[in-house]
């Protein structure tokens, strides 16, 4: 379940946000970091999070978001958790320290964070359990974590399951995946037009699996 921000750690995750279509985007965030400053000064773990995320992807300062992650992944914050993770797994701001990313990214997963999962299953990916892997990047990309959608189908077609692998490429195609139509049609040859069509519903993509049953008949 996402952390719930409230005051102006949400107004300034708000911005950030929309940050592309935002006039004079840098005069109203720095309108609002003093208060953000403050409030994570307080002890506001949502604005100590927040305080990270500006200041590792607006002021490119990972040293500085490291500090505010780091008191926030001590409150056993997982957002903070898997935060600092990503920092340590690639060495932004501190040293890189694979160890401590892999404790970090499993805390923030256990208590439910998708992107968490996400990165515990990258950091596993040829190295873990295939299976295990697999549960953690199913789980992520049922979190709607769209960036797990290609991975968990390659490792399911990988370990032989075409009917859920189809599944989560349909996925990414409608999350606007070009790429990986190539992979789909593959994948789909092997199936039945029944499998593809289950394909399409359980990943609400019914339209493009109708296409797709229609485009790999004459391989058949």
């Amino acid at each position: 379940m996402p952390e719930q921000l409230s005051g102006v750690a949400l107004d300034v995750k708000d911005l950030l946000d929309s940050r592309d279509g935002v006039p004079d985007f840098d005069g109203r965030l720095g309108g609002l970091m003093p208060a953000l400053r403050a409030a994570a000064g307080a002890g506001d773990v949502g604005a100590q999070n927040v305080l990270g995320g500006v200041l590792l992807e607006v002021e490119d300062d990972p040293s500085a978001a490291a500090v505010w992650f780091e008191r926030a992944a001590g409150r056993g914050s997982a957002v903070g958790q898997r935060s600092l993770g990503h920092l340590y797994a690639e060495g932004l701001g501190v040293g890189r320290d694979p160890g401590r990313a892999e404790t970090l990214f499993r805390e923030a997963a256990e208590a439910g964070d998708g992107y968490a999962r996400f990165n515990l299953a990258r950091l596993w990916w040829g190295k873990g359990d295939a299976g295990t892997v697999a549960a953690l990047l199913r789980a992520a990309a049922g979190d709607g974590i769209e960036e797990a959608y290609v991975p968990l189908g390659d490792l399911l077609v990988a370990l032989g399951e075409d009917a859920e692998a189809l599944r989560w490429y349909l996925g990414a195609i409608g999350a606007g995946d070009a790429d990986v139509v190539h992979e789909a049609v593959e994948v789909a040859k092997r199936l039945t037009d029944d499998e593809i069509r289950r394909a399409g519903e359980s990943s609400g993509r019914p339209s493009e699996a109708e296409a797709m049953v229609g485009t790999v008949r004459p391989y058949r």
